[in-house]
């Protein structure tokens, strides 16, 4: 492939990421509890990859056009995705008036057991199993607070309120009543460095980093109940995001044409010269 044509390709095909990230944030601008995500890009410059000597260089060929007008690699580089950033920033408030659903106000995520070990999210409309358990709209349990010096496990801390009598009561603290009586208490944890989580599903996330960034005790949030958490998606500013994303596709399509009729005058027209 030619190499002016390189960063047209490469900046459509990173366009075209970006794309997606922006139509999955407007799918889920009605999901309770989404977080949006954003993409990065950074250019990438072939020439790095290829050891140097410092100084110039003797010419050892015949000078070349560019040798009167050095690139120092512009013409090797192209663009690739950095990586793709959840924004944690709180969404709004919807009141519903079912106590099953509770929003956190705060940096605080809900602890849920899953297949794959303990998640946190953000989604509080929770229902009761059969069994008379409290799990998520997926049907994953939701844990109540471990006791001091625990190993962060699941066992053992499902929240279940079967055969019990009385109205169903949460209060700011997130400690669970029937009636007068405490039940249990949801476990509403905060993370020193929320960017080192990692999105898993439309509002699950993952702690990879259990050693620099473990779970602490919430102390900055309050629990609301009757109420939940909306996605922090502006509709408004993702489909101008979706605009320019799109506009800028349309640029690297049409430079990928320009480079072809050139390359296309240059075999058909200057080689007949």
């Amino acid at each position: 492939m030619s190499k002016p044509l390189w960063p047209a390709v490469s900046g459509a095909i990173a366009r075209d990421h970006q794309i997606e990230v922006i139509s999955n944030n407007l799918a889920n601008v009605n999901t309770n509890g989404f977080k949006r995500d954003d993409i990065s890009f950074k250019e990438y410059l072939s020439k790095n990859e290829k050891m140097t000597i410092e100084g110039e260089e003797i010419p050892r060929s015949p000078i070349k056009d560019k040798d009167l007008y050095p690139l120092d690699g512009r013409d090797q580089s192209f663009v690739v995705v950095n990586g793709t950033h959840t924004k944690f920033s709180t969404g709004g408030f919807r009141v519903t008036d079912n106590p099953l659903d509770i929003a956190l106000s705060g940096p605080g995520f809900f602890e849920i057991s899953t297949p794959n070990g303990i998640r946190y999210t953000k989604a509080g409309s929770f229902k009761l199993s059969p069994e008379g358990k409290v799990v998520t709209t997926d049907g994953y349990p939701v844990l109540s607070k471990g006791v001091e010096g625990d190993t962060g496990e699941a066992g053992g801390r499902e929240i279940s309120i079967a055969d019990r009598e009385g109205s169903f009561h949460v209060n700011s603290q997130g400690e669970i009543y029937m009636g007068d009586e405490k039940v249990s208490q949801f476990s509403v944890v905060e993370f020193p460095n929320v960017n080192l989580m990692r999105k898993t599903g439309s509002t699950n996330f993952e702690n990879k980093n259990t050693l620099q960034n473990a779970p602490i005790a919430s102390t900055q949030t309050e629990v609301k109940q009757g109420m939940v958490e909306t996605s922090n998606v502006n509709p408004v500013q993702e489909i101008s995001n979706l605009i320019r994303a799109n506009r800028m596709f349309e640029q690297d399509l049409k430079a990928m044409k320009t480079v072809n009729d050139m390359l296309s005058k240059e075999v058909n027209e200057i080689g007949k010269m």
